[in-house]
């Protein structure tokens, strides 16, 4: 079996296309859902899509649900 190399956090985020500048003007630490201090998932919908791997989003907001 190989050894991995363990990566640190900012080479994750490298790796994975979502370092810093990604999610540059998108809103932070915003919450989209049902709660009471939510924004509102048809505000999440309006979000452009790089900005909606930035926010926490409730699963009440996806389509489709969960099968």
């Amino acid at each position: 079996m190989k050894n991995l190399k363990k990566l640190n956090r900012k080479a994750l985020e490298e790796l994975h296309g979502a370092g810093p500048s990604r999610c540059s003007g998108c809103p932070q630490n915003a919450t989209f859902g049902n709660g009471p201090n939510d924004y509102s998932c048809e505000t999440y919908h309006a979000l452009p899509t790089y900005c909606k791997m930035c926010v926490i989003v409730s699963s009440d907001c996806m389509d489709g649900g969960v099968s």
